[in-house]
């Protein structure tokens, strides 16, 4: 059957749909943007391709006979069938590809982010994945300069050219190892943390030597200082676990110290604000693919693990 054959059937099985449910030749006419008569002459070149006739016309009525109204129902189904499987089709989308360049903190990288990728990776064979890890503040500029898809960060962009997904909320806490308490004494509250050595992040959030805790009587904010600093997360960790001083330090990276007691958590009835991981990328109408399935994938990963992110690679 040609091409053109196989469309003059379709249409032909379009127009005696139209015409069985509107019951008028003239209203499916209307409905099809054709004239009548070669409605009419649609319908009569399909009784005469099957044999049968499909209609009792009459002058004031127009009825299915038993074979139109069996035709009518294998039409109709053959119409929602292609209509589903066209449906589907559009709606599957295609797997990702290309080259997802991705940029994370260190200490988030180093101790989970490579396990999540390796997973991604598995998961989409034909995406390469380039991952960057540093500790900067990104700018809008850095994704087309540097080609990045993706940044994860913990802090927010506030940028309208950027859009902002938040992944899971990453639990921080003050922490400080044996040695360094009892050289200079556990502090009780927060507020002792001023006069006691502190670890301190560079680059990390504006005024993050302002450390915030919600207690028992409202919030409570403290001035620290100290003699040590750096961006790294885990840099700062080693520091901790040789007594420098007491460390702000999200669970994630110290979890292991914190139950084998290399370290100790500080003031059980104060509570850092968690920080949410947010991943950012480039505003658009519509999200790269590849964009959408990291991020998707990535914030399932997490959730997966009820976000208790251990931090065993620094061992």
């Amino acid at each position: 059957m040609t091409v053109n054959n196989t469309m003059d059937r379709f249409r032909t099985m379009e127009t005696f749909v139209r015409v069985a449910r509107s019951g008028s030749f003239t209203v499916a006419a209307k409905q099809l943007g054709l004239s009548r008569a070669l409605v009419s002459r649609h319908v009569g070149a399909l009784e005469d391709r099957l044999g049968v006739p499909l209609l009792h016309r009459t002058t004031r009525s127009l009825d299915l006979t038993d074979e139109g109204r069996s035709y009518l129902t294998f039409c109709e189904q053959m119409f929602r069938d292609i209509e589903g499987q066209e449906r589907a089709l559009v709606e599957t989308p295609a797997e990702p590809s290309g080259t997802l360049r991705l940029a994370a903190p260190k200490s988030f990288g180093a101790l989970h982010l490579s396990d999540a990728i390796i997973a991604f990776a598995r998961a989409q064979p034909k995406l390469h994945v380039q991952v960057i890890l540093e500790n900067v503040s990104f700018r809008p500029t850095d994704f087309g300069k540097r080609g990045f898809d993706v940044v994860l960060q913990f802090a927010p962009a506030r940028n309208a050219s950027l859009t902002e997904t938040p992944i899971a909320p990453m639990d921080w806490l003050v922490c400080a190892a044996p040695s360094v308490l009892i050289r200079e004494g556990r502090p009780g509250v927060p507020a002792d943390l001023a006069r006691f050595p502190c670890l301190l992040h560079e680059s990390a959030l504006p005024n993050d030597r302002l450390w915030r805790f919600e207690g028992p009587r409202g919030p409570v904010t403290v001035k620290v200082t100290g003699t040590f600093s750096s961006n790294s997360a885990l840099a700062l960790r080693k520091a901790a676990i040789a007594g420098l001083g007491a460390a702000l330090l999200p669970r994630y990276v110290v979890a292991d110290d914190l139950a084998s007691g290399n370290l100790v958590p500080l003031f059980s009835r104060y509570r850092v604000a968690a920080r949410p991981l947010i991943a950012v990328y480039p505003r658009s109408p519509e999200t790269p693919l590849k964009v959408k399935a990291f991020v998707s994938f990535l914030t399932e990963w997490i959730a997966s693990r009820g976000g208790n992110l251990t931090s065993a690679a620094a061992r």
